[in-house]
Formats: C-alpha cells, structure tokens, sequence
C-alpha cells in the first residue's frame, strides 16, 4: 500500500506545479501594440483505490490470494476567455459557450 501512497504523493506534486504554472492567466500574446491574455478554468480530479484477499477460491482451483491498488489524478485548462489590450484600449471577450 505504499506504492500506491507514493503514487498518490506524486500525482498530487505534479498537479500542484501545473495549478502554479499559469494555468490561471497565461502567458500574453503580443503583436505590436496589441497583446492578448488568456484566462483559463482550472479544473482537477483524483481517485484511488485498494484491496486485500484471502484464501477463499475453490479449492480444487488455484487458491484465492489478493492485494490490490490503483490510482489517478487529472488537471485541465480550459480557456474561458481573453483580456485583450489594444493601445490604451483594454477588453475581456469571452470564449465558446
């Protein structure tokens, strides 16, 4: 079981370095006087498991023995919209929906 703890501490370093490294507001976009920021949404999710066994399959068969495990985490940045600057001109537009 302390692999799959392992596993779990390393999923969760990983996302917390991507939730850190602009995820929420990107890096900008520049063409001359114009730039563009994007503004993402943040989303993550995790979920493990475990198990244990015991001696009880049938015996005339291979005997019942078990451990278990699992584990996942994901992270998405959705681009919700954008902060545009254009001179002295600054505006959000917004994104798909």
């Amino acid at each position: 079981m302390n692999e799959i703890k392992d596993v779990i501490s390393m999923i969760r370093d990983r996302l917390k370095k991507l939730a850190q490294s602009n995820a929420v507001v990107s890096r900008p976009i520049s063409v001359g006087d114009r730039h563009v920021l994007p503004l993402c949404e943040l989303s993550m999710g995790f979920g493990g498991g475990g198990g244990t066994g015991e001696d009880t399959a049938d015996k005339e068969q291979n005997k019942g023995q078990g451990t278990g495990g699992g584990t996942a985490g994901t992270a998405k940045a959705t681009p919700i919209a954008v902060i545009v600057v254009d001179g002295n001109q600054v505006r959000i537009e917004t994104l798909g929906k």
